[in-house]
């Protein structure tokens, strides 16, 4: 989570995609499925949020949190208003940021979701900290920062509240914005707190380093972290980083990560980013590009959110909106909920998105790219191209794997999801209709006419 300046034009199109009138810009490479390579189970790795939960219980509609397969969330009372601004404080403001983020807890376990505890951010370095603001450990003093830990373990503990619950130690300590000390005051923060919360709650996981950069053999933060939690016993139980850059991908990162581990003799734990996806491309082409993504790695991801104050703490992640939203007359605790583009995709994602995952690569600029699943009766394919136009391809290679000939003709039915900007209501995808391909050698292959930024496709064609 950071704070930028917000822009971007709203962006409405439409689009053909395989339709005897589309007309195509230039080739741009091929994502290509494999029918016959069973990749497990559908988790909806992609579907949690950061922050986006209002603080007043239920005033999001239940069925906004199931539809779209919630079951992630991560905050910590960011951005509530004095008398809110956290621990630094006093105790009064910390008691209000606390509730805020036990509420946020308390609906991420009412839909079973896994909650993300931004310590950092109760405390009160969530960006908005003045200068002065102080820092665990500032010269050699930790009196302040064990004594928070103390008031905070304790007030989760009599609210019940370890239950599903992650902790992140302290969010992008390599950006100044949150982290306004060295690295290695930084260093020994974590090696105190991993320890003192693993002996306070031992199966509460502890995640991190939550950087906003990639890992990296190049990147000092993260060299120096790898060598720092191997020799002092406090490895984190997810890797935890962010992809908010607007630049890199998911399968060359995590090859990076796994360098790291080899090197410095780290475990294989599982992988969260736990903030994906930057302002621009939460629009339905990014956000199936990136839940193809995270998929391809099996691993969760969260939502950025871009939006500051109470918005903040609405909308979930930007994938909802309501009357008034955007505007200066929003209100925070308003209701008349509605769902705008990015939503179905999710939606799709999570309801019909069932059966079995198979096998894919993104096309080799990286730009498409594509989440499948075989169930009893359809394939199903989502596509998204990461906000650029052009004219791409999919192929689906061993159609035999689900029943089909290996040759003859395929009847594809095709759906957008489009979006008419951030704040406006879309309730379904458009539906293209059926096109019909010919196809030999146990493959078809089909093109994908990006011609705007924001658009994503699902495909859909009957097993054998």
């Amino acid at each position: 989570m950071m704070l930028r300046n917000l822009f971007l034009a709203l962006l409405s199109a439409t689009l053909v995609v395989g339709g005897p009138n589309a007309i195509g810009k230039r080739q741009s490479g091929t994502s290509v499925v494999n029918l016959g390579n069973n990749t497990g189970t559908p988790e909806h790795l992609a579907s949690g949020v950061l922050y986006g939960i209002p603080d007043t219980a239920n005033q999001i509609p239940d069925h906004f949190y199931t539809d779209m397969g919630f079951n992630y969330a991560r905050a910590g009372g960011a951005q509530v208003p004095a008398p809110g601004r956290g621990w630094i404080w006093g105790l009064t403001e910390y008691k209000n940021r606390f509730a805020s983020a036990l509420s946020n807890y308390k609906t991420a376990r009412k839909y079973n979701a896994n909650f993300i505890f931004l310590i950092h951010d109760l405390w009160g370095a969530d960006g908005t900290q003045n200068s002065s603001a102080p820092y665990p450990g500032d010269n050699g003093d930790w009196t302040s920062w064990d004594a928070y830990l103390t008031q905070w373990i304790s007030d989760m503990n009599a609210n019940d509240a370890t239950a599903g619950l992650s902790v992140d130690l302290w969010n992008e300590p390599d950006l100044t914005g949150f982290w306004d000390r060295s690295q290695a005051q930084y260093l020994q923060m974590w090696g105190r707190t991993w320890h003192r919360l693993r002996a306070e709650w031992p199966s509460v996981l502890l995640t991190g380093p939550a950087y906003a950069g990639s890992p990296s053999s190049s990147n000092t933060w993260w060299t120096e972290f790898c060598s720092f939690v191997k020799s002092n016993a406090s490895v984190p139980d997810q890797w935890v980083w962010h992809m908010e850059g607007g630049g890199g991908d998911m399968e060359s990162t995590y090859g990076e990560l796994q360098v790291l581990l080899k090197t410095y003799g780290l475990p294989n734990n599982p992988v969260n980013i736990d903030e994906y996806s930057t302002y621009p491309e939460q629009v339905p082409s990014g956000s199936a590009w990136w839940i193809a993504q995270l998929e391809r790695i099996n691993a969760h991801g969260l939502r950025g959110n871009w939006l500051s104050g109470w918005a903040l703490h609405d909308f979930l992640a930007s994938l909802l909106s309501k009357p008034n939203a955007g505007t200066s007359s929003y209100s925070e605790t308003a209701t008349g909920y509605f769902p705008v583009g990015d939503y179905q995709v999710y939606k799709y994602y999570n309801l019909n998105m069932t059966g079995y995952r198979v096998g894919t690569i993104p096309s080799a600029d990286l730009a498409l790219d594509t989440y499948v699943t075989v169930g009893s009766s359809l394939v199903k394919i989502l596509c998204g191209v990461r906000i650029e136009t052009g004219t791409w391809q999919i192929t689906v290679n061993d159609l035999s794997a689900v029943g089909l000939p290996t040759s003859g003709t395929l009847d594809i039915h095709t759906y957008e999801f489009y979006t008419n900007g951030y704040y406006a209501e879309v309730d379904a995808p458009l539906d293209l209709g059926w096109y019909e391909h010919t196809y030999s050698g146990n493959s078809v292959t089909f093109p994908i006419y990006q011609v705007n930024t924001t658009t994503a496709y699902a495909f859909e064609f009957y097993v054998g």
